[in-house]
């Protein structure tokens, strides 16, 4: 596998600009961490900082990259499908029709919601997932195991044969007419997927004994980056309970790091440093690991201590639920 690449001219790419153009592929630092993330450290310019700074990138995987001016160590895991809105039932990109904000009133069990380009909801992205997770904690509609309390009556709490949901949106709201239900299974998909990267988080800040109140900024990149609700995800025990003003959303870091490079030649030299300096860490299936990814399962996690801000709902800790037929409007 090639990680480093001599410059090319564009018509050796087949690419429509001079053809004696010249072209810099970013370098790869190891499976899973290829050139977007270079780009994405010049961005965020954590390489420079005298401060540790952290920088995640949410995409099919999610790449983690923590450090400053002195040292950078990385990882890759898989945590990001259905904090992209993807394999969850209703789950969809943040474009046109995408729900991206909930919020949930505690006492009527009603939800209210933002859809991107203010259209008709078709499905809900990463964003929504998460705030829709978080609203229905702190409703007491999920319990701490993540299960959807079927005791409380409300005609959006539904029994159905597979399963008890929670309808989001009735069909004459929706722009295909049916109800936009989010169902245990996809509760407990978006779970796995949160665990995995408050996992991921921890393993890598473990290994060179930094906690998260040592960081000065966390970057998140991405489109996940500009929606995400920090408040949200520290509520489901996803990203760390640390000062909100430590989160920073910086968009597209890739396409960012590389314009930045068009106008100053001289970051090749960055980034030459950078990929030299990172300490690239593969993230093996171990018992630490498993058992740092079955605490985070649960909502915020098995260990409260780590989340002092999150007040946990009397309704929502520890139920034994019910799968019956208490809920209405199927």
């Amino acid at each position: 596998m090639a990680n480093r690449f001599p410059l090319f001219h564009a018509e050796q790419l087949l690419l429509n600009i001079h053809p004696r153009a010249l072209v810099h592929v970013f370098p790869n630092v190891g499976s899973y961490f290829g050139g977007d993330l270079l780009a994405g450290i010049l961005a965020s310019g954590m390489h420079r900082s005298s401060e540790i700074d952290i920088l995640v990138d949410v995409g099919t995987n999610a790449e983690v990259v923590l450090g400053n001016r002195d040292w950078l160590i990385a990882c890759a895991g898989a945590a990001g499908p259905a904090l992209e809105g993807g394999v969850v039932e209703r789950g969809m990109i943040a474009g046109p029709g995408a729900i991206d904000r909930v919020r949930i009133d505690s006492e009527s069990l009603e939800p209210a919601y933002h859809v991107i380009a203010d259209e008709k909801p078709v499905g809900i992205c990463g964003s929504g997932l998460i705030d829709l997770i978080a609203e229905m904690f702190m409703a007491g509609i999920l319990t701490i195991q993540g299960k959807i309390n079927m005791r409380l009556t409300s005609p959006r709490i539904v029994s159905t044969p597979d399963g008890p949901v929670y309808i989001l949106a009735y069909a004459d709201e929706t722009a295909d007419g049916r109800d936009l239900r989010i169902s245990g299974i996809d509760i407990g998909i978006l779970l796995k997927s949160k665990a995995a990267m408050y996992t991921i988080l921890t393993v890598i800040t473990n290994k060179v004994g930094v906690r998260f109140q040592d960081l000065e900024h966390f970057y998140v990149a991405g489109t996940f980056g500009n929606h995400i609700d920090p408040l949200m995800a520290i509520r489901i025990g996803m990203l760390p309970d640390i000062p909100l003003a430590t989160y920073h959303g910086l968009g597209n870091t890739a396409g960012r790091g590389a314009a930045m490079l068009l106008l100053d030649r001289s970051l090749l030299q960055d980034v030459e440093r950078v990929c030299s300096q990172i300490t690239y860490i593969e993230l093996n299936v171990n018992m630490e690991l498993m058992n740092e990814f079955r605490g985070a399962q649960f909502l915020p996690h098995t260990d409260p201590r780590l989340f002092p801000s999150v007040t946990i709902p009397e309704r929502a800790s520890g139920l034994e639920l019910t799968h019956g037929t208490e809920g209405h409007r199927a």
